[in-house]
């Protein structure tokens, strides 16, 4: 929560998390921000992180409209940012800022990096 604190500025309206891995982050930085949280879900990688397909696939996005909005959008690592963009065009009109844990996008928390990191919280 610390890390947050000194990297995330607001404001934000909501927060979104691309699920799974970043629900956690995605939930510290709502509560830090008191602000509303939502997930999509997307699927690209398998859980060897070996990846399953060209592009990430949508399994599901927001049900709201989102114009407008200024939306902090949270992954747990991004290496090649295709997820984040992915997940970004679920967001049409909103003004989307990435944060990740590790990786490239607009707030790293800790990074970059040059693999993939399992976390303790993945099954």
């Amino acid at each position: 929560m610390n890390r947050i604190k000194q990297t995330v500025y607001g404001p934000f309206d909501i927060v979104v998390a691309v699920e799974r891995g970043g629900i956690l982050p995605a939930y510290l930085a709502a509560r830090y921000l008191d602000v509303q949280l939502a997930t999509v879900a997307l699927r690209f990688r398998d859980e060897s992180h070996a990846k399953l397909y060209d592009e990430p696939q949508v399994v599901h996005g927001l049900d709201r409209d989102v114009t407008g909005l200024r939306i902090l959008l949270v992954d747990d690592v991004s290496n090649s940012g295709a997820t984040l963009r992915a997940a970004a065009a679920l967001l049409p009109g909103a003004q989307v800022t990435t944060l990740v844990i590790s990786g490239n996008a607009d707030i790293s928390l800790f990074g970059p990096h040059d693999r993939c990191i399992r976390w303790p919280w993945q099954a």
